[in-house]
């Protein structure tokens, strides 16, 4: 079995003998006792397990201010798409469920029928805590549809990584997603700081999060008194094969506008922009500097991008409390809940001397 998988199976066994040995664990997992060590260090720090005495034990439940103990509560995560994104945030969103005792359930529903057939079935599990919705919304087309159609009943529903439509159904639901147009800020204005006035910015537009980036970017150039050099890039691998035609040449692009930097939407398409630089004469960063937006492979390319990270763990942690607290004051008014991501600095951003 892989890493997570055993070390899932791990907590499902101290949950069940209430406290054994590392060595008992190790030889019922079937692997070495120090890769069972390694995995129970791991837990206990994410809150899974604790250690007392030599021995490995569940961690205590407790009555939290934000709501109940999960002991025996089922939390259903609905998504119309698992991407590496946002697996990150719903493993998050697990360990905190199984973290406070409760099961957490998982289920890929790729259309709005589907969502809302999961959706039934997990209100009709008397022991259900809510769902934790991440719908991939792929359009905005998308996005109002389903925020226009909500949910029935009062099952709590969570929407996690993206904010429903005002005015709209869906709206009366709790959200909580990661503040991108902070982060759109926070790689312009280390571009500025290194030095760079002239940076370009290239986005996909397949996803609320990609066209949040390309929706705000401006505003972040003029707040910074950076000159906004045209609309964002189209990032031809999030686009249909008709835009991918159309989409302009980066490394043209860098040249036409002067451009001494750029900012890429997502890590995958800056991890993939750097040799495409590099065949047209560009080099990342002695002539151009790269920051990424996201910060699941940025750093394993032969060179490393600097890279802002969203704070996935952290908005799947916060949409458990959200859903902890909804079902403790079901009449509370809706909250919307931003988490702010963070730079990661590495190796593709140069400082220029302006002089």
């Amino acid at each position: 079995m892989d890493a997570e998988r055993r070390r899932e199976r791990l907590v499902q066994l101290v949950a069940v003998r209430g406290a054994a040995r590392v060595s008992d664990l190790a030889a019922e997992l079937g692997v070495a006792d120090v890769t069972a060590r390694r995995d129970v260090e791991l837990l206990a720090r994410r809150g899974l397990l604790e250690r007392r005495h030599g021995e490995v034990r569940p961690p205590a439940q407790r009555q939290g201010p934000d709501g109940p103990a999960l002991a025996g509560r089922t939390v259903t995560a609905v998504t119309g798409a698992l991407s590496a994104y946002l697996s990150e945030v719903l493993l998050a969103a697990r360990d905190a469920v199984v973290g406070a005792g409760g099961r957490f359930v998982l289920e890929v529903a790729p259309d709005a029928p589907s969502v809302r057939d999961a959706v039934e079935r997990a209100a009709r599990d008397e022991g259900a805590l809510g769902v934790l919705h991440a719908p991939r919304w792929r359009s905005a087309e998308e996005a109002a549809a389903e925020s226009a159609a909500g949910f029935p009943g009062r099952l709590p529903v969570v929407l996690v990584e993206r904010f429903p439509l005002r005015g709209t159904a869906l709206a009366r639901r709790d959200a909580v997603r990661g503040d991108h147009a902070s982060g759109v800020h926070q790689a312009l204005a280390h571009l500025q700081e290194a030095g760079h006035r002239r940076v370009l910015v290239a986005a996909r537009d397949d996803s609320p999060t990609a066209r949040t980036v390309r929706a705000c970017a401006g505003d972040a150039l003029r707040s910074l008194g950076l000159p906004v050099l045209g609309e964002p890039l189209l990032s031809a691998d999030g686009a249909d094969a008709h835009r991918r035609q159309r989409a302009p040449d980066w490394a043209d692009a860098v040249r036409r506008h002067r451009a001494t930097a750029m900012l890429v939407h997502s890590d995958v398409d800056a991890l993939a922009l750097v040799p495409r630089l590099r065949f047209a004469g560009l080099a990342v960063p002695e002539d151009v500097s790269v920051v990424a937006y996201d910060d699941v492979v940025a750093g394993l390319g032969d060179v490393q991008l600097t890279a802002v990270a969203p704070p996935k763990a952290e908005v799947g942690r916060a949409a458990v409390d959200l859903l902890r607290w909804r079902a403790a004051d079901p009449d509370a008014p809706v909250r919307r809940v931003e988490v702010g991501p963070h730079l990661v600095r590495r190796s593709s951003v140069r400082t220029i001397d302006q002089a």
